[in-house]
């Protein structure tokens, strides 16, 4: 198999993943993360011009986002996933504000193009899905598409070596008689590979009514990797990012 059907192999197995995992998605977010994310998000992005977002899913924090951006501000959702960007898409059309602001690109991190100097990049809960042969040409991309001072913003990966993560428990939400939650666990199966293994779950009371389980794999990235790699493309770690956060600055020209 060549580089480039593997890759497309690894994608179509990433697409049945969140087959499984989509309708559930919203539901299963842990809120923690989801408020975390949130509040970092108004710190680094209010009042920007323009931004992408990579991976946005459903439109977990799309929809913030556009409520963050400048008044002539243009968000594009960049969602390689046909059953998430549906629910995106769906999400958005019941904004008046999205019609002439936001632009929902199918194509995945590495073939999209935006026209547009960014002011900000974000790329939450999508970068373990690239390989570290494909973050080099992630992070030039980019990089390169960041006006000057402008941010990319992520999250710092679990776990930060590659190691088995034992099963727990992620508490979900509740939608009129039923619940949701996750049971999560992870297994090395490869040179900084991990494949974290989800089963959703669908409660009534006491009473288990549906499980649904699909694997991801992951690639491993530690903080102190992530630095190497986005400091090899001119950008600089924000001083006042906050903890959990990785929010680096174009600098200077890779």
């Amino acid at each position: 198999m060549t580089r480039t059907a593997a890759s497309e192999a690894d994608r179509a197995d990433q697409g049945l993943g969140y087959a499984v995992n989509g309708p559930y998605y919203d539901m299963i977010f842990p809120q923690q993360v989801r408020v975390s994310l949130t509040d970092a998000l108004r710190r680094l992005v209010s009042g920007a011009g323009a931004v992408a977002e990579i991976g946005p899913g459903t439109g977990v924090f799309t929809e913030l986002l556009l409520e963050l951006l400048g008044p002539d501000g243009e968000l594009f959702a960049i969602e390689p996933t046909r059953i998430m960007r549906a629910a995106l898409v769906t999400r958005l059309s019941r904004i008046p504000a999205a019609a002439d602001t936001v632009t929902v690109l199918p194509e995945d991190a590495l073939e999209a193009e935006v026209d547009a100097p960014l002011d900000a990049v974000v790329m939450f809960n999508i970068i373990m899905h690239f390989s570290p042969e494909q973050r080099v040409r992630l992070w030039h991309k980019w990089a390169g598409a960041l006006r000057p001072g402008g941010l990319l913003i992520t999250e710092s990966q679990h776990p930060q070596t590659a190691s088995a993560v034992p099963p727990s428990v992620i508490p979900g939400s509740a939608l009129g008689r039923h619940r949701y939650d996750t049971l999560a666990r992870a297994d090395v199966v490869g040179e900084g590979l991990i494949r974290w293994v989800m089963t959703y779950r669908t409660w009534r009371d006491d009473d288990l009514l549906r499980e649904e389980t699909a694997e991801f794999d992951c690639h491993v990235i530690s903080d102190e990797t992530l630095a190497a790699e986005l400091s090899a493309v001119g950008l600089e770690r924000d001083p006042t990012t906050p903890e959990g956060i990785q929010a680096w600055r174009r600098v200077s020209v890779p």
